[in-house]
């Protein structure tokens, strides 16, 4: 085992250091050491990629074919096979590749983030979105890359808010937030933003008061969200102190036509021509 490691890990050290002809050759020799599958296949296309790097694709593409062929049941050909294809731009048969693969290995997990993952950077959001609704259909997921369940409904919430349909994206992210600990869910501020943009004020502050609480850090725009959704529940005095605590931070603010739909009462009020260094946006 200690042998197999070293070798691996000079193969690695020659490939960051882009001598790719010897990191081949010591990957060759990392492979006569073991003989798990998943560790010949990911080896494998270590040196796939050290081939492509030295302008041999011919013999890249080879490889992978070859992986295909000689490990009908593994997906790992696949997913590293697909992940090749995106490294190369060529987003159409890496998404032809992962679609396959789904239906032979439906409940490997890594897959279906590939192929989220790829969906999403082609601006492709609501496939996305679906793809990920069939990996939380699954009775049983692999692990991939240490992601869980809860991870898997935050990315959809995400994805639903990128998209605008901010209850579709509540509800995702509650549900991520059942399956966490309090004090380790990273959403609380999205969660915060929709239920302003539902008009639910009071779950709105809930879960900003929540993101600061946990955070452990406040920003301008988190201030910004905290004072709209005090100003439409018309507590004028908590909207005009979050808005003093944000102006502090930078000594100036900047509001935009959005947040002015919230915060006109507090300008009829005055108090924003209080404030010396303010930029309103139209």
């Amino acid at each position: 085992m200690k042998f197999f490691v070293d070798s691996t890990k000079i193969a690695i050290n020659l490939e960051r250091s882009k001598d790719f002809t010897r990191a081949f050759n010591a990957y060759q020799k990392a492979l006569s050491l073991t003989q798990n599958q998943t560790t010949i296949i990911k080896i494998r296309s270590k040196q796939a990629w050290c081939l492509h790097q030295v302008g041999n694709p011919l013999e890249t593409e080879k490889i992978y074919q070859d992986l295909l062929d000689e490990f009908p049941d593994n997906p790992w050909g696949s997913i590293l096979y697909a992940k090749y294809l995106i490294k190369t731009r060529r987003w159409k048969a890496a998404k032809a590749l992962l679609s396959l693969a789904s239906k032979h290995f439906p409940d490997n997990l890594e897959l279906y983030l590939t192929h989220a993952s790829l969906l999403k950077d082609m601006e492709r959001s609501n496939e996305a979105i679906e793809i990920l609704k069939k990996a939380l259909a699954q009775v049983s997921l692999t692990k991939g890359r240490g992601i869980m369940r809860k991870d898997i409904w935050a990315e959809l919430g995400s994805l639903f808010f990128q998209r605008g349909d901010y209850n579709s994206s509540i509800s995702a992210l509650k549900k991520s937030l059942l399956m966490d600990n309090e004090s380790s869910f990273l959403h609380y501020d999205i969660l915060g933003i929709c239920y302003l943009l539902v008009g639910d004020h009071e779950n709105c502050i809930h879960f900003i008061d929540k993101y600061i609480h946990y955070n452990g850090e406040i920003d301008t725009e988190i201030l910004k969200i905290k004072a709209r959704a005090h100003a439409r529940a018309g507590v004028h005095h908590l909207a005009t102190a979050s808005l003093l605590q944000a102006y502090a931070l930078e000594d100036r603010l900047n509001l935009d036509a959005e947040d002015m739909i919230d915060l006109a009462p507090l300008k009829q009020l005055g108090f924003l021509d209080t404030l010396e260094n303010l930029e309103i946006e139209e």
